[in-house]
């Protein structure tokens, strides 16, 4: 979690430091990128640590007031980030933003999904291939004992 804090922290600071040597926010463009991809993988890490099957099994709480705390600084600099938007972006810079965001993170939650489908039949595949195998070494292994036990009763 901290990593990530980290990592956002470290890019607000190239976006503000970029803005106050050119005062063009679209100079800022990685900046902003590596931003919003700390913000996302610090929700999904602390909403993993949530659902952990250990927190829930060991009846413990993580850090509640840290996770807050990490989240109201990415909170704080999102506004921060917002404005600089509106003040140095062009026109409707901020709303076009908020819009691409969305889209990506639903073409994102689409990838995944579709990724996990491709795994699963993979997997599928796999299972039946093993199966196949499986079932084909068992009837051939129950033939052979057939026929040598034919063999030795003199049946053939």
């Amino acid at each position: 979690m901290l990593e990530m804090l980290v990592v956002a922290n470290s890019a607000f600071a190239i976006i503000k430091k970029t803005i106050e040597n050119s005062r063009d926010i679209a100079n800022a463009g990685n900046a902003i990128a590596n931003f919003v991809g700390a913000e996302d993988k610090l929700r999904k890490e602390l909403e993993r640590k949530r659902n952990s099957i250990w927190t829930k099994f060991l009846g413990r709480e993580d850090n509640d007031l840290e996770e807050f705390m990490a989240l109201e600084q990415i909170r704080v600099k999102k506004a921060k980030l917002a404005e600089f938007m509106q003040l140095y972006g062009r026109p409707n810079l901020y709303i076009d933003y908020v819009a691409f965001c969305t889209e990506a993170r639903v073409n994102r939650k689409k990838m995944l999904n579709e990724q996990a489908k491709a795994k699963a039949r993979f997997q599928d595949v796999i299972l039946k291939i093993f199966l196949g195998i499986l079932l084909t070494a068992l009837f051939t292994g129950v033939a052979t004992v057939l026929f040598i036990l034919a063999k030795k009763k003199g049946l053939i």
